[in-house]
């Protein structure tokens, strides 16, 4: 996580940056207003990190997971965007969703793919799809879980794409889980179809 907050100091300072990284085996990350006593069934089964950003509990392990940071200014430099987080959360999601292409998987945003606000509410990101969403255009799972942070002069989107069953099963983490995807997908195109997408912001 503290190289994901390094990527956003260095947008506040005007450098975009991103990466893509894997977990060395089941971990869950808490968005920051979440309380591992509260939103996990038992916080000592698997171990967990507190992210710089918001959203829902992820689990991790089986997912290709983002890190990417801009600076507001590559967004657009006529609006103060600290406060338009439908507007920032597009521009993010628009390369995410290309690259998931470029890999094979049939996504789009929730909102565009009549599943926005099914599931059910939970700690668990994966287990209720908002308009924001990156999903499966045919089935309405979720494909992608985002949480953003927004400064006055950049922002931070982490991202989780799962790939595959997860190390642990859900149920034993959340109240209220997800049911897994389950299949997996080449994701050895995603870091150059992302990095191509990204390249000069």
């Amino acid at each position: 996580m503290a190289m994901d907050v390094a990527l956003l100091e260095s947008a506040e300072r005007g450098v975009p940056g991103w990466r893509v990284y894997g977990w060395d085996g089941p971990w869950i990350s808490l968005g920051k207003q979440q309380v591992a006593s509260r939103d996990l069934l038992n916080p000592d089964l698997v171990p967990w990190v507190m992210r710089p950003t918001g959203g829902l509990a992820v689990l991790h392990g089986h997912d290709v997971t983002v890190g990417l940071a801009l600076p507001l200014s590559s967004i657009s430099s006529m609006e103060d965007l600290s406060r338009s987080v439908r507007r920032v959360y597009r521009f993010l999601a628009a390369p995410l969703v290309a690259a998931l292409h470029e890999c094979g998987l049939d996504v789009c945003l929730g909102e565009n793919s009549g599943f926005a606000g099914t599931g059910v509410k939970s700690a668990d990101c994966f287990a209720k799809v908002s308009p924001n969403d990156i999903v499966y255009r045919s089935s309405g799972l979720k494909a992608c879980g985002c949480a953003l942070r927004l400064t006055s002069s950049a922002v931070l989107l982490q991202a989780s794409i799962p790939n595959g069953r997860p190390l642990v099963d859900p149920a034993i983490v959340f109240a209220e889980p997800h049911s897994p995807i389950g299949e997996a997908w080449d994701s050895s195109r995603f870091n150059e179809a992302l990095s191509k997408r990204l390249t000069g912001l």
